[in-house]
């Protein structure tokens, strides 16, 4: 190896503007976060769909004399997981390419945690019901059910689990339930960003009419409100899953993770999502040097945790006011961009 593993964050892709925006912020955040800690060195975005560039691409262009970590910005293991990435690492392994696929982003409990600050308060008659995509693989589903337990237990009450498609209870049947109760369904929204399913949420919620109660709280990544459109959590997990990547605990063909889970693969609800040290928290989009995001192509090199603070102060420099404004100059999906970190 010449130099400091390569990362690719591999999103699901959407056509929302307000979506692409964000998971662009995130993976400013998490490149930037990445630099200064000395954990890698070129950080590339792709997408398994909707937009580009996809996964093969991102591996053609990242160095071939180092290996390539790929991060499913993935909630739960699903097809894209256990077909499209796998498929994709088995073909540049084929190469001779050496490529690690890292783990989803859940379960963890530190999404629970994020769920439950997205959350509105509460009250004694509330319903708190997860909201998951959904997956035809019950290995997603489950995953998904896990998170349910998870903020269950930081919410300390009870939480259903419902999914919006795929298979599972339906969400629509358990809001349903919980209107025929007299409560008010409150749904902690267990998607990454913006997107398809985030509107069939919505509309599910705005279904019952004025009449019926019911409260949608913004997803994973949000453009607005009171909390941080990218949490700091957030940026933690994604550099945890990194630091599995290189440390090999999640080849495609190994079934044991660092963390004692024995599993084919790794863990989407599937179409859209270190405790230590300080942490980047921009809650609006991150540019670069040009005013692009990752217009430039830069070998990041070794940066101690020394750095942390100027590199910091960086990102935020470089934020625009709001996650919701997006650069017409700059049209996603049009050109691979590397992310100057």
């Amino acid at each position: 190896m010449t130099g400091l593993p390569s990362v690719g964050l591999i999103s699901h892709g959407t056509s929302s503007p307000t979506g692409q925006v964000l998971i662009e912020v995130l993976a400013a955040e998490v490149a930037t976060d990445l630099r200064i800690r000395g954990l890698a060195g070129e950080v590339m975005l792709g997408h398994v769909d909707v937009q580009a560039p996809d996964v093969d691409e991102v591996i053609a262009r990242l160095p071939a004399d180092r290996p390539v970590v790929l991060v499913p910005l993935l909630l739960s293991p699903g097809y894209h997981v256990h077909v499209d990435l796998a498929e994709a690492v088995s073909r540049a392994e084929a190469a001779g390419r050496d490529v690690r696929l890292a783990p989803t982003l859940g379960p963890d409990p530190r999404l629970a945690a994020i769920l439950a600050d997205r959350l509105p308060p509460l009250r004694e008659g509330d319903d708190v019901i997860l909201a998951a995509a959904g997956s035809s693989d019950e290995r997603a589903n489950e995953s998904c059910r896990e998170v349910g337990r998870l903020l269950a237990a930081e919410l300390e009450r009870p939480v259903e689990v419902g999914f919006l498609a795929g298979g599972g209870v339906p969400l629509k049947d358990i809001v349903e339930e919980s209107r025929s109760r007299g409560a008010q369904p409150v749904l902690a929204n267990y998607l990454l960003a913006p997107g398809f399913f985030d509107d069939l949420a919505r509309k599910l919620v705005a279904a019952g009419g004025s009449d019926s109660s019911g409260v949608l709280a913004p997803p994973l990544l949000s453009g607005g409100g009171r909390s941080a459109a990218v949490p700091y959590r957030l940026v933690d997990i994604v550099r945890d899953r990194v630091r599995e990547g290189i440390h090999g605990c999640d080849r495609v063909h190994e079934g044991v993770n660092a963390r004692g889970q024995v599993r084919e693969g790794v863990h989407a609800c599937g179409h859209d999502g270190d405790p230590n040290g300080t942490h980047t928290q921009v809650g609006v989009r991150a540019c670069c040097h040009d005013g692009n995001l990752g217009g430039t192509r830069t070998d990041s090199g070794a940066h101690g945790p020394h750095a942390q603070d100027g590199a910091h102060e960086y990102a935020r420099a470089h934020a625009h006011d709001t996650a919701h404004a997006h650069d017409a100059a700059h049209p996603h999906g049009s050109a691979p961009q590397m992310l100057n970190a």
